[in-house]
């Protein structure tokens, strides 16, 4: 499941580039992988979001050009900041749904400028964020038991109540993201998802608004270079382990570089705003990282 072709494509230069730098990441190292750590330790992440005096790893050439590749792909990654998002609300339903909602953004599908649908529609990168943060914030919106919050994304609680805790994390990551029409759809899902069922799910504490929306937005990242290395991970080129440790160190690139970076996203902020912040974070991560 490549996106070539079926999607419209994802054949540009920059692409191409990372999947080259992929194709030159090894689990073991060949000198120039390391970033000051222990050499028996190669192609490590580093927090450190800027070190313009020592040369760039293996891993640090495999993550800049995914951050290039998605910066280029979405114009909204290139502004200075990102305008006021509408709050997501479910997609797909028309009239009075639950919490009597309309469809989302009033069309009855997903928010305008949010996804990405058809052979020729471009990545939306950022919207795709706002999707992913609306989903965080319904998730503490259920956990909580706030209806109004639920009602606000067109949710309501007796659509969860009598459901087990596996089939309530489902259901309301598929009825926030929608349906799976576009590999970059399920991206968003299955990064969300991991937040989803860390807030919840858990009988202690769930994770802050900061740990939430960080943790998000990484998996994200992460999860759209994956829709591009679909072809490459699963042509039997690489074996199953090895494919797994390219990952893990990519994820783990992603993982450092994200959490170096401030967010305002403190435990008082509303579960209504974290679609935004979602936003926020992405177009951040993306300039600042392909800043370096």
């Amino acid at each position: 499941m490549g996106t070539s072709g079926a999607y419209g494509g994802s054949n540009s230069t920059a692409w191409n580039e990372f999947r080259d730098a992929w194709s030159g990441l090894g689990s073991s190292g060949d000198g120039d992988g390391t970033e000051g750590t222990d050499n028996s330790k190669p192609d490590q992440p580093s927090d450190t979001l800027f070190d313009p005096i020592s040369p760039a790893s293996n891993l640090d050439r495999v993550g800049q050009a995914l951050i290039d590749a998605l910066w280029r792909d979405d114009p909204s990654t290139r502004r200075n900041t990102v305008p006021p998002i509408p709050r997501p609300r479910t997609p797909g339903r028309r009239g009075a749904g639950a919490g009597g909602a309309s469809g989302a953004g009033g069309t009855g599908g997903r928010s305008a400028g949010t996804g990405r649908s058809g052979s020729r529609s471009s990545r939306q990168v950022i919207g795709g964020a706002s999707r992913g943060g609306a989903t965080i914030g319904a998730a503490y919106a259920l956990r909580n038991r706030d209806t109004q919050r639920l009602a606000d994304y067109g949710l309501s609680l007796a659509e969860f109540d009598s459901l087990t805790p596996r089939a309530r994390i489902s259901k309301l990551v598929a009825l926030m993201i929608g349906d799976d029409g576009h590999p970059d759809d399920r991206a968003i899902r299955r990064a969300a998802t991991e937040q989803v069922k860390r807030i919840v799910a858990t009988d202690g504490e769930p994770p802050t608004a900061n740990e939430a929306i960080k943790g998000f937005v990484s998996a994200y990242i992460f999860q759209l270079g994956l829709v591009e290395l679909k072809d490459q991970i699963t042509s039997g080129t690489l074996d199953g382990n090895e494919a797994l440790t390219r990952e893990r160190m990519l994820r783990g690139w992603i993982d450092a570089k994200v959490r170096a970076l401030d967010i305002d996203a403190g435990p008082a902020l509303s579960a209504n705003d974290l679609h935004q912040t979602a936003a926020d974070l992405a177009q951040r991560a993306i300039r600042v990282l392909r800043a370096r």
